[in-house]
């Protein structure tokens, strides 16, 4: 399933969570009986494709695994709250398909235009005409790039530029930052959580991060046929989000003298390299 494609509608977040949500409350539910809940006749023709986004939206959850469908009944798998919700498909789109079975498909489209956004500079607002484009094949045109900027944004890797950032059209560009994500993991893991309040070897966090958001720069997985690499980005979203997670108190960077590891990240808080060697998460 292409979840990028607009043809006829996109699976959009939005759109999933609100199946799901009625799906949660209504377990059992006929799939016909729940679009008529969410798109009731009366609006159906007004709405996009006649309802296309439920019917999109439907398949995106049975293919991630969230949303249950037998004999034409609906069944939710429970999660508690929007960002529960979020952090779910955030997990198992970032994920690669195998670590869940052989048959699970994922969302490749949009896993491959998170591997790419996190290896573009987090100092530069993209634009697809001037800098997605030239750049790469993953987005074929600018209506895809334009659903994989919802996206990106729900799932806590990147942002819209704000209006001085950008040329023009400052609302169709996006900076790259994985910021909430990266907080978002550290605090919610799906994996063994990292210990609170003892000082562990910048590299644990490093892997760690890269096993709980597996497009980041530097695990196996992040890649794909024709990716060009950029060595001078492949830490720089991740010390973006370092330094916005220790600006809010998540952690503490320090550097030791005579350390075992010392890591150099970007740093785009103090406008030059910063030399780590331990972080403490807070909490």
């Amino acid at each position: 399933m292409e979840y990028l494609n607009p043809s006829p509608s996109p699976a959009l977040p939005q759109a999933m969570w609100l199946v799901y949500s009625a799906a949660m409350e209504r377990p059992g539910t006929r799939t016909e009986d729940l679009f008529d809940l969410v798109v009731p006749t009366a609006i159906r023709a007004g709405t996009p494709s006649a309802g296309a986004h439920f019917r999109a939206a439907v398949s995106a959850l049975r293919k991630l695994g969230v949303l249950d469908e037998n004999n034409g009944l609906l069944e939710a798998v429970e999660v508690s709250g929007a960002r529960a919700f979020l952090r779910v498909l955030r997990h198992r789109i970032v994920q690669p398909p195998e670590s869940f079975s052989a048959d699970f498909e994922g969302a490749d489209d949009i896993r491959r235009g998170l591997i790419w956004l996190m290896r573009q500079s987090p100092s530069r607002a993209l634009d697809y005409e001037d800098d997605v484009a030239p750049k790469t094949s993953v987005f074929v045109n600018s209506t895809r790039w334009n659903t994989f900027r919802t996206w990106c944004d729900a799932l806590g890797f990147g942002q819209t530029a704000l209006s001085v950032m950008a040329q023009s059209k400052a609302g169709n560009h996006i900076v790259p930052n994985p910021s909430r994500a990266v907080v978002d993991a550290i605090a919610n893991p799906f994996g063994d959580a990292l210990p609170r309040g003892v000082q562990l070897p910048i590299g644990r966090l490093v892997q760690f991060l890269r096993q709980e958001l597996p497009v980041l720069p530097g695990h196996p997985s992040a890649t794909y046929e024709g990716l060009i690499e950029d060595e001078d980005n492949a830490l720089r979203v991740i010390g973006l989000a370092l330094t916005v997670a220790e600006e809010m108190k998540v952690l503490t960077l320090k550097f030791q003298s005579d350390p075992s590891g010392v890591m150099a990240l970007p740093d785009s808080q103090h406008g030059e390299t910063r030399y780590v060697s331990t972080v403490t998460i807070e909490g």
